[in-house]
Protein backbone atom coordinates (compact mmCIF):
# COMPACT_ATOMS: atom_id res chain seq x y z
CA UNK A 1 0.00 0.00 0.00
CA UNK A 2 2.99 2.37 0.78
CA UNK A 3 6.32 2.93 -0.01
CA UNK A 4 9.16 1.93 2.05
CA UNK A 5 12.01 4.17 2.80
CA UNK A 6 14.99 3.44 4.86
CA UNK A 7 15.11 0.98 7.46
CA UNK A 8 11.50 -0.40 5.86
CA UNK A 9 9.66 2.82 7.33
CA UNK A 10 6.77 3.85 4.83
CA UNK A 11 8.09 7.07 3.71
CA UNK A 12 4.32 8.11 2.17
CA UNK A 13 1.11 6.24 1.66
CA UNK A 14 -0.49 6.57 -1.97
CA UNK A 15 -4.04 4.73 -1.88
CA UNK A 16 -4.93 3.04 -5.01
CA UNK A 17 -8.35 2.65 -6.45
CA UNK A 18 -9.13 -0.49 -4.52
CA UNK A 19 -7.87 1.45 -1.07
CA UNK A 20 -10.37 4.22 -2.01
CA UNK A 21 -13.47 1.92 -2.91
CA UNK A 22 -13.40 0.58 0.51
CA UNK A 23 -12.64 2.93 2.69
CA UNK A 24 -15.81 3.83 4.21
CA UNK A 25 -14.83 7.74 4.65
CA UNK A 26 -14.56 8.37 0.92
CA UNK A 27 -17.49 9.80 -0.43
CA UNK A 28 -19.88 7.62 -2.42
CA UNK A 29 -19.71 10.30 -5.90
CA UNK A 30 -15.79 9.94 -5.69
CA UNK A 31 -16.44 6.11 -5.41
CA UNK A 32 -19.26 6.66 -8.38
CA UNK A 33 -15.91 8.31 -10.32
CA UNK A 34 -13.84 5.89 -9.70
CA UNK A 35 -15.67 3.09 -10.57
CA UNK A 36 -16.09 4.91 -13.74
CA UNK A 37 -12.92 6.24 -14.59
CA UNK A 38 -11.42 2.77 -13.69
CA UNK A 39 -11.50 1.41 -17.66
CA UNK A 40 -10.38 4.66 -18.81
CA UNK A 41 -6.95 5.14 -19.88
CA UNK A 42 -5.01 6.24 -17.01
CA UNK A 43 -2.89 9.21 -18.62
CA UNK A 44 -6.37 10.33 -19.67
CA UNK A 45 -8.15 10.20 -16.64
CA UNK A 46 -5.29 11.60 -14.32
CA UNK A 47 -5.18 15.07 -16.94
CA UNK A 48 -9.22 15.19 -16.79
CA UNK A 49 -9.28 14.71 -12.79
CA UNK A 50 -6.10 17.74 -12.63
CA UNK A 51 -8.27 19.80 -14.44
CA UNK A 52 -11.45 19.24 -12.96
CA UNK A 53 -9.69 19.61 -9.39
CA UNK A 54 -8.38 22.55 -10.59
CA UNK A 55 -11.68 23.88 -11.79
CA UNK A 56 -13.56 22.63 -8.54
CA UNK A 57 -10.78 24.76 -6.00
CA UNK A 58 -11.26 27.85 -7.68
CA UNK A 59 -14.95 27.53 -7.56
CA UNK A 60 -14.37 26.54 -3.57
CA UNK A 61 -12.41 29.72 -3.76
CA UNK A 62 -14.79 31.99 -4.79
CA UNK A 63 -17.56 30.67 -2.75
CA UNK A 64 -15.54 31.52 0.78
CA UNK A 65 -13.92 34.27 -1.00
CA UNK A 66 -17.19 36.86 0.40
CA UNK A 67 -15.44 35.72 4.00
CA UNK A 68 -12.02 37.88 3.81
Amino acid sequence: MGEAGLDGFRTEWSPTVADLLIDPAVSFALKDILRTWEIRDPVDAARDARLLAEVLERRADEAVSWIR
